[in-house]
């Protein structure tokens, strides 16, 4: 075994291969490398507006985070609670790295209701999803920095993988 990096959350794989996609944010696997050639990017220079998008960025993942934690708690059957509970590390995953490039901390989860039903939370997850799939495809497009532009095309990217898993269950 060999240690691999994910170049999108900085999360540390083992294994003996790469897999096909980071199992801390879900990052398609081209974004993982040999801890060796892994570039860490830490905080990052960002002009005012893409500060503010990260901010907001981030408000949607611990909204998002909360939304599945919540659901998986309440889930209607063990497929679902996993599904839900997946979701949520991914969404919380994206939560630290946002942080982690604005140099802040990630702050409390905000407390979201949800509906009673799997199939009305995975209805409702489809809208979160879309919500943030269209922002970050926006910020993606409009960012000056690499950084910036490299992240949130993952992101939406992951996103686009969730909503397909929404619309697969709901």
């Amino acid at each position: 075994m060999k240690p691999w990096k994910c170049q999108i959350c900085g999360e540390t794989y083992l294994g003996s291969t790469a897999v096909d996609r980071c199992p801390y944010c879900g990052a398609d696997g081209e974004n993982l490398k040999s801890a060796a050639q892994y570039l860490d990017y830490g905080e990052i220079e960002m002009s005012e507006e893409s500060r503010k998008n990260c901010e907001h960025a981030l408000e949607l993942e611990k909204t998002n985070t909360a939304f599945y934690r919540k659901a998986a708690a309440n889930a209607e059957n063990q497929i679902n609670n996993s599904i839900f509970k997946r979701l949520g590390k991914h969404e919380s995953e994206h939560a630290e790295l946002l942080a982690d490039m604005m140099g802040i901390g990630e702050g409390d989860l905000p407390d979201v209701d949800i509906p009673e039903t799997d199939t009305e939370c995975f209805e409702k997850a489809n809208d979160h999803e879309q919500k943030a799939i269209n922002f970050y495809l926006k910020v993606a497009r409009n960012a000056p920095e690499a950084r910036i532009k490299k992240v949130f095309r993952a992101l939406s990217d992951i996103e686009m993988e969730h909503l397909n898993l929404s619309n697969v269950y709901k």
